[in-house]
């Protein structure tokens, strides 16, 4: 991974339903950083006709878990292949303090981990919603409230794992007001570029920064495949 450990990473973390695909776009578009969807990558690879695929796609079809460390494998081809990006977010990961183990480790520690703060009926809400439109059985709907609650638990041990380097954010609010409360978030990224990894590999030093509201939430967001258990 020694082409890309130069360039900056930003995570982007919270419960399905919690908007981390909108948050992620936002981010892209203020940053011009290339956008990374860890479950887009697992759906593409499970429609190819390789060892790897065929696992996956036994393993989707079982509703199980796709192995850590072959998330990762995806995620390190991705990034490779595009080494002239200004720098990479990676939407809706780690899913659990494994994966975010086995990326820290292998490739780098993020700069930003960008967490995600919802109330759980909220988040299941729009994952419900979501699951409506995409015509999925009755029985998956119902359990959207389960999935969140079970992801929240998840979620917030993996943000334990990075402590005073994650940046909450509270995204129950409108999509429409996250673009200027992620350009003050990211106003020390921007303007004076990221801090180096500390000596044996651990997070750089970054200031703990206030957790930002916001408010009118009126429609709820679009939620992409990162919003989806894998």
């Amino acid at each position: 991974m020694t082409p890309i450990r130069h360039l900056p990473v930003i995570f982007v973390n919270g419960v399905p339903g919690a908007g981390n695909q909108t948050v992620a776009q936002t981010i892209s578009t203020i940053t011009g950083y290339a956008m990374i969807r860890p479950g887009e990558l697992v759906r593409s690879e499970a429609d190819r006709d390789t060892a790897r695929g065929r696992l996956i796609a036994d393993k989707l079809h079982a509703q199980e878990d796709i192995p850590e460390q072959l998330i990762v494998d995806l995620i390190k081809e991705a990034m490779l292949s595009q080494q002239d990006a200004k720098g990479y977010i990676l939407v809706g990961f780690p899913k659990n303090p494994r994966m975010s183990n086995i990326f820290n480790s292998q490739v780098k520690w993020p700069e930003k981990v960008v967490a995600l703060e919802v109330d759980n009926e909220v988040a299941a809400t729009r994952l419900q919603n979501k699951l409506s439109e995409l015509g999925r059985p009755e029985s998956e709907i119902n359990a959207a409230r389960d999935i969140v609650r079970d992801a929240a638990h998840k979620v917030k041990n993996v943000h334990k794992r990075f402590g005073g380097h994650v940046i909450t954010l509270d995204s129950s609010g409108h999509p429409s007001a996250l673009a200027s409360t992620l350009k003050e978030i990211l106003s020390d990224t921007i303007e004076q570029g990221y801090g180096r990894p500390e000596p044996g590999g651990g997070p750089p030093a970054v200031a703990s920064i206030p957790a930002m509201h916001l408010h009118n939430d009126t429609t709820p967001q679009t939620l992409e495949c990162e919003e989806q258990p894998q």
